[in-house]
């Protein structure tokens, strides 16, 4: 099991400076495209591509914003600085949780890796080659697609910044009468997305869904299965309000229960810092160790 529990090197380097990793130099000389493109029928089933005409197939990097479920996050800017490192970008939007309750949101993000894939030759890319990364809410649904079934068939590996790995700790850490604002905004909205409040007891299936099943697959350590899964790169500051504990518990469930190899989750823990999804990569070095991680998965 490997923690990383590291002291940031200073770098003054601003975001448009960032050293290419490898991914696709071929691409520095085109112009960057941008579109949006729907994958599904509902309003909300839309990704923001941005990628450069390449010679060469380019991987992908596709980015599942937070905001509790409940709300977006903008990505814009991040989606051009990955694209103008090589990597095709899509920023995909999900059914929120008032929209409809899980597993809504995995199945969207499911289905946008189908089209991504499908429709591979419009942007250049190698269908083999996607890394998802996930912030926040988004985070729980990209470590849930990597988690579900054989994910290490469907995307390369996950990126996941203080991903809310279990709502159902989310629920209890918000519980409290020392809880965060944020905190009890994480819970409520987890209680939207399962459309019930978790219940050990709710377990019948003859009028509704299981209450407790549905808390249980989103969970996403209770689908952990091991060399089947995708690798994880897991993010959190030490003061973050979505604890590393979250994060911590999947690596476990991974490599202690079901064998995943020591490097197949690592967990960073950044120092002196309450830095919070997107907020991470504005660590001196941390997007640099982010697009290095990402290059040597694809």
């Amino acid at each position: 099991m490997r923690r990383l529990w590291t002291h940031l090197v200073v770098c003054t380097a601003l975001v448009g400076a960032l050293l290419a990793v490898g991914a696709n130099p071929s691409t520095a000389s085109s112009e960057r495209q941008e579109a949006v493109y729907s994958y599904g029928s509902h309003a909300r089933q839309k990704m923001d591509a941005y990628w450069h005409t390449s010679s060469s197939a380019q991987p992908a990097i596709v980015i599942l914003h937070g905001g509790y479920w409940y709300e977006d996050s903008g990505w814009a800017t991040w989606s051009r600085t990955f694209a103008d490192q090589g990597y095709a970008v899509f920023s995909v939007d999900y059914r929120l949780n008032f929209d409809a309750a899980w597993p809504a949101q995995r199945n969207d993000a499911i289905s946008a890796l189908g089209w991504i894939r499908s429709n591979a030759s419009k942007f250049d890319l190698d269908p083999d080659r996607i890394v998802l990364l996930g912030s926040s809410a988004g985070g729980q649904i990209a470590t849930a697609v990597g988690t579900y079934g054989a994910g290490a068939d469907r995307v390369s590996g996950v990126v996941a910044l203080s991903p809310v790995a279990s709502p159902y700790r989310a629920w209890n850490d918000g519980n409290h009468d020392t809880s965060t604002a944020k905190e009890r905004k994480v819970r409520d909205n987890a209680a939207i997305l399962a459309r019930c409040f978790p219940d050990p007891a709710d377990t019948d299936t003859s009028m509704h869904p299981s209450c407790w099943g549905t808390w249980k697959d989103m969970v996403v350590k209770n689908r952990a299965s091991g060399t089947d899964d995708a690798p994880m790169y897991l993010i959190h500051s030490v003061g973050d309000f979505v604890s590393p504990q979250h994060s911590l518990d999947l690596e476990a469930a991974e490599e202690v229960d079901h064998d995943m190899p020591s490097d197949g989750v690592t967990v960073e823990i950044t120092p002196d810092s309450s830095a919070h999804g997107g907020a991470l990569l504005d660590a001196p070095g941390m997007p640099e160790k982010v697009l290095a991680w990402i290059d040597a998965q694809v």
